[in-house]
């Protein structure tokens, strides 16, 4: 199976985060790995526009990092029809490396599994039950079960599932048993004849024995089935009674996984189970795999890499339980662990796709017009068109290069595209809190920073009451000790704050005009990164 590693930016992702992915993922394919942009939610107004001005699909949705069934080795299923006989069955399974047949109906829908017990379970049932289970047998299945040729089939075959071989010369004391019956026997025009007459439904000749034109005719009047078999008597014999359709003997209603659930969730289920083999499932219910216990012993886990983060809060769910291949970002040093030493870049610049341009330039190839495009977007963006503090000449000179390979006129595209993102009034206060949320835990106390930007004030004003409602009602149900949104001004004139929590006092001391007890403004602050965590934490740390 491929192995993928997938690249994903934190949670409550902005341009720079699903920018660095993809652009990042296409290095990664050019150098000959089998990467996977992701992303962890929906995409904010300015992305989408930055991603159909370049004509880039979403990135794959990502919820959590653990492996899935489809993302492990498993077996190929073994597939039969429920009309496959028993004899066939014994075939395939002989052939096959999982010791599980699993059966599909005449829509291809998996309908029963069927087990080395399942095949062996006819050597212990009464000759009343093994008549039943003959009676289903098909005049075809009988054929190729004993290696034999039909020399004549009637229209509508059936027995009543008992089979004799017979070597007597004198039958006519047997009269009743024969009628309707199977018959085995190797020669004599006078004995098939016999048999003919007592009404026997299906008559198999052996070791290659013919039957005369006279008996043939009379099979016809009778409507009786004639098989002839290269095989010797005693061999068909030992073969014959597993002619019948497996669908007689199979276990109905498996258990069965779908290919998307958790291997986790997998193991704890099978540990209630006594099964050998399970089937596995796609969306549509097809048969893709089958799993066995071993399977989940010492799986390969997911492969990812990080970009634009390396917080724990602000990963992919469960990546504990994943393997990180790298991580590339901006931003501080966070808490995410490694127990074994992984690729990481960390520098000082003002966007993540900084470093990734770096990364092309450092590999000697040089992006595509599309990935040269976002990755100039992502870095307008984080820096607000270099006017924010984290702003570096490296920023600068990138974005320049990179609008060059793009094609665009950089300041112009800047203007159109920040503007892409004030949608304020198109948008429900829970979006725009949502849209670049990130939480931080600072000491003994938990606070979330949100961050969007405005193009005119009376925007904000506009759906100013119903927003403080809802940050109000999110800071007081996850607890936050402070929740901060911060509306940044694209041409960066400064950043319109408001808050809630118990620590609201603390932005007193940060911003230079106070509203009223919950929100303020600020000329000078606009990057969260550098400007308003560094005063918070002095602050809290003080506490």
């Amino acid at each position: 199976m491929q192995q993928y590693v997938y690249i994903v930016g934190h949670k409550n992702p902005d341009t720079d985060s699903i920018c660095s992915a993809l652009a990042y993922a296409e290095l990664k394919q050019r150098l000959g790995v089998h990467a996977i942009p992701c992303r962890l939610g929906p995409l904010n107004e300015e992305t989408k526009y930055v991603l159909k001005r370049f004509g880039l699909e979403n990135p794959l949705l990502l919820k959590d990092a653990r492996s899935q069934l489809r993302d492990i080795d498993i077996d190929e299923p073994t597939l039969i029809s429920t009309k496959t006989s028993l004899k066939e069955a014994w075939d395939v399974l002989f052939k096959a490396r999982n010791k599980s047949l699993f059966v599909l109906d005449e829509q291809q829908k998996l309908t029963g599994i069927v087990s080395t017990s399942n095949l062996a379970s006819p050597r212990m049932m009464s000759d009343e039950l093994m008549q039943k289970l003959m009676k289903t047998a098909s005049l075809s299945a009988l054929a190729k079960t004993i290696n034999g040729e039909i020399d004549y089939e009637p229209k509508n075959f059936k027995t009543n599932g008992k089979v004799f071989i017979v070597t007597l010369n004198d039958g006519t004391k047997f009269e009743e048993n024969f009628k309707h019956s199977i018959t085995i026997l190797s020669d004599g025009n006078r004995k098939q004849r016999q048999l003919l007459e007592m009404g026997t439904r299906c008559m198999i000749i052996t070791c290659n024995e013919q039957i005369s034109p006279d008996n043939l005719e009379l099979a016809r009047k009778q409507d009786c089935a004639v098989i002839r078999t290269p095989w010797d008597t005693m061999k068909v014999a030992k073969v014959i009674n597993e002619a019948f359709p497996v669908e007689s003997l199979m276990s109905r209603n498996p258990i069965t996984f779908q290919d998307d659930e958790y291997v986790d969730d997998v193991a704890k289920k099978m540990a209630n189970t006594r099964y050998r083999s399970y089937p596995v499932l796609d969306i549509e219910g097809k048969a893709v795999g089958a799993v066995s216990r071993y399977h989940l012993l010492n799986y390969r886990r997911k492969k990812f890499i990080l970009v634009d983060h390396s917080a724990k809060n602000q990963a992919i769910n469960n990546i504990e339980d994943a393997e990180i291949e790298e991580i590339i970002d901006h931003h501080h040093i966070g808490n995410i662990e490694t127990s074994y030493p992984i690729f990481y870049r960390n520098q000082r610049c003002g966007c993540t796709c900084t470093i990734i341009a770096q990364l092309y330039k450092e590999n000697g190839i040089t992006p595509s017009a599309q990935m040269a495009g976002i990755m100039m977007s992502a870095i307008i963006s984080d820096t607000l068109h270099f006017k924010s503090a984290t702003t570096t000449q490296l920023d600068k000179d990138i974005a320049y290069g990179l609008a060059e390979i793009a094609g665009v006129d950089l300041d112009h595209y800047a203007d159109e595209m920040l503007s892409a993102s004030v949608a304020l009034k198109e948008s429900t206060p829970t979006q725009i809190l949502n849209r670049d949320l990130k939480t931080y835990d600072m000491g003994k106390y938990k606070i979330a920073i949100g961050q969007t930007n405005y193009k005119n004030i009376e925007d904000i004003q506009a759906i100013l009451p119903a927003f403080r409602e809802q940050l109000e009602k999110e800071q007081t149900t996850k607890q936050f000790d402070l929740m901060v949104m911060m509306f940044s001004h694209i041409m960066a004139e400064g950043t319109m704050f408001v808050y809630s929590g118990p620590l609201s006092y603390v932005m007193n001391e940060i911003i230079d005009t106070k509203f009223d007890d919950h929100s303020g403004y600020d000329h000078d602050i606009i990057s969260r990164k550098q400007q308003l965590m560094p005063k918070l934490s002095v602050i809290l740390k003080q506490m």
